[in-house]
């Protein structure tokens, strides 16, 4: 065969183009004795091919073990346990944060009675109106008592 036209179908099969037909070429040419010295660098990769064609596996080698699957309640055990840890690490993130933010200052106590004062006279203003609305609720109730019963 020429040198030319293996050169040819070798650069063809490196670019993978090349037919089965002309692979098999390719393998007899470098399996011959004749191969060209400039060549000569591709033998082995022909051979590879011919050698790993005669290995005969056992039967525990055909085998494939494939990994377990996760059970799904498993799975979800396991991020219902990260999204737990997570929560609780961002709510002592954010006590701590409150904590620095709410701290009472010493020599202040004029300050906060006035402001619990204020607090206490707007909770009794809150129940004194809630007492007179109780008061219109007893008079529709006695309205419409008399309107049914008319």
């Amino acid at each position: 065969m020429e040198l030319h036209k293996i050169a040819s179908l070798l650069e063809k099969y490196l670019e993978a183009e090349t037919t089965v037909k002309e692979e098999k070429l390719l393998k007899d040419y470098f399996s011959s004795a004749h191969v060209d010295s400039s060549l000569e660098q591709y033998r082995p990769l022909f051979q590879f091919f011919a050698t790993e064609k005669e290995i005969v596996l056992t039967e525990e080698e055909k085998v494939i073990r494939l990994p377990r699957k996760q059970n799904k309640k498993k799975l979800l055990v396991t991020l219902s346990s990260i999204a737990a840890i997570v929560i609780l690490a961002l709510s002592v993130f954010q006590f701590s944060n409150f904590q620095k933010d709410h701290r009472v200052v010493e020599g202040n106590h004029e300050l906060a009675m006035k402001n619990t004062q204020d607090l206490l006279n707007m909770v009794t203003g809150a129940v004194a109106n809630s007492k007179e609305n109780l008061m219109y609720l007893k008079e529709i109730q006695q309205t419409k008592n008399k309107l049914i019963t008319k």
